[in-house]
């Protein structure tokens, strides 16, 4: 899922976005490009706080730190704990909609893993 995309349902909006930021340090990396900084995936939802509602709450406290009307960004261990909790939900429970979006947010959350350099970012609006 790439590109920006507005989805209709109940619910507060939220901006998602899969961003890279610069890296620290390239030692030991072999010369050749420098990966693209920025946002690299954004998705607006409304979907987003209804699905944690489904899904539980205090199952994902993670998420209780996100403000709905201001900025958070999620990396390393607490992008690891999130994706922990997503692991272990039920995600049978969402709409397809729904479930669309903490699937995307479960991937992102993979690639995070796999490339500390990147980061989820959640905006209220």
């Amino acid at each position: 899922m790439s590109g920006l995309r507005k989805k209709k349902g109940a619910g507060v909006g939220l901006v998602m976005e899969l961003r890279r930021g610069v890296s620290a340090s390239r030692t030991g990396r072999k010369a050749g490009p420098v990966p693209a900084t920025g946002v690299l995936e954004r998705l607006v939802v409304d979907e987003f706080w209804v699905a944690i509602r489904r899904l539980g709450q205090h199952r994902l406290p993670t998420f209780a730190g996100i403000d709905p009307y201001g900025d958070t960004v999620l990396r390393g261990e607490a992008v690891d704990q999130m994706v922990r909790e997503l692991e272990g939900s039920d995600f049978a429970r969402l709409t397809s909609a729904e479930r669309e979006v903490m699937v995307t947010v479960l991937a992102w959350g993979l690639r995070c893993r796999a490339d500390r350099d990147l980061r989820i970012a959640f905006s209220g609006d």
